[in-house]
């Protein structure tokens, strides 16, 4: 019922936005604009943070006249749903991630193959290139009315589990939750181990009792939500990098002047790069936090990162019939530079 009242008046507030007539500009008689943003995270994350800080600088920059109303944890819906709504006009901005818009734009699923990326630096340097940003604000985003904004760090991933993984063989036979992606069933599935899709508030219970023997996520999830009491055993393995996504309406970008879009384009620029410093922040605190004694964290050597790298590279060229392995090509040469 709380969704449902949220959702209804945000729906309200887009409805009376778009009924008015003509651009709204610049100037100190220009109607004041309110915009709904949707993002599935807690207020309390790193990436709910940039996001108040996005909004909060919005309106500060257009003096008052552009209020972004921010919905966080999932208030409005999942993303799937409000990015439907954001299509037509319903809702202005969302927060979203690549694994759902894989689903838009055939793009993002090359940035999410496993052990793509060499490092952080690498995996930004990819996002706020060239690469990144043409899919970002590409023509397929267009074509689905949206509007990419800006990326956020989601963090490198990492395996957790009930004894240590130090290299692929030691996966053998494990039972390793996933969300519900085939490419993240057919990673687990290359490095010998057998996937199991739970929901992520089930994955406590299940590691607890059994149901599965490890689980994987950024070590900052891992911390603060507690999995390191039943899965003491952490490998920085970084399989794949997820960013989250900004995105924006292109039925609300059309109502906007030129120079609040630019506004709003360099604002959301800078909020990734406030971002960037919350992440790195979390997860040096969450090492040392971890490496008082609540968890084993292991750093692969190498020689281990290639025998996983080893193990799913056929992924890059066989996943989607090979459509992707060109854009792969280019973000792994990326890393080389």
């Amino acid at each position: 019922m709380k969704k449902q009242v949220l959702l209804a008046a945000a729906m309200t507030a887009a409805a009376v936005f778009l009924s008015g007539c003509g651009m709204v500009g610049v100037g100190h008689d220009a109607p004041t604009v309110t915009l709904t943003l949707a993002n599935n995270l807690p207020a309390s994350s790193c990436t709910g943070q940039a996001i108040d800080w996005f909004a909060e600088q919005v309106e500060k920059r257009s003096d008052g006249r552009i209020h972004i109303e921010v919905y966080h944890d999932s208030a409005l819906g999942d993303s799937p749903s409000c990015l439907e709504q954001l299509r037509y006009g319903g809702i202005d901005l969302v927060k979203t991630d690549e694994s759902v818009m894989a689903n838009y734009v055939a793009a993002y699923a090359a940035f999410a193959m496993p052990y793509i990326y060499e490092d952080t630096e690498h995996f930004r340097k990819v996002h706020c290139g060239e690469i990144g940003m043409g899919v970002l604000r590409g023509n397929a985003m267009a074509d689905n009315q949206m509007y990419g904004l800006t990326y956020y760090d989601g963090g490198a991933r990492g395996f957790y589990s009930k004894k240590p993984i130090h290299r692929p063989e030691d996966m053998a036979g494990m039972l390793v939750r996933v969300q519900g992606s085939r490419l993240m069933m057919t990673m687990v599935e290359a490095l010998g181990a057998s996937p199991v899709v739970a929901e992520y508030d089930e994955v406590y219970a299940e590691l607890q009792e059994g149901g599965v023997s490890a689980a994987e996520n950024s070590i900052v999830n891992y911390m603060q939500d507690g999995y390191y009491q039943v899965a003491p055993y952490y490998i920085e393995d970084g399989h794949t990098r997820n960013a989250d996504i900004l995105v924006m309406s292109s039925v609300i970008r059309s109502k906007l002047s030129p120079e609040d879009l630019e506004m709003i384009d360099e604002t959301a620029l800078e909020s990734w790069e406030y971002q960037q410093k919350l992440w790195d922040e979390a997860e040096e605190e969450v090492r040392d936090t971890l490496e008082e004694g609540k968890a084993v964290v292991y750093m692969p050597s190498e020689e281990e990162l290639q025998a996983f790298r080893r193990a799913c590279e056929p992924i890059w060229s066989s996943y989607g019939d090979g459509v992707y392995i060109d854009l792969i090509d280019r973000i792994v040469a990326a890393g080389r530079m």
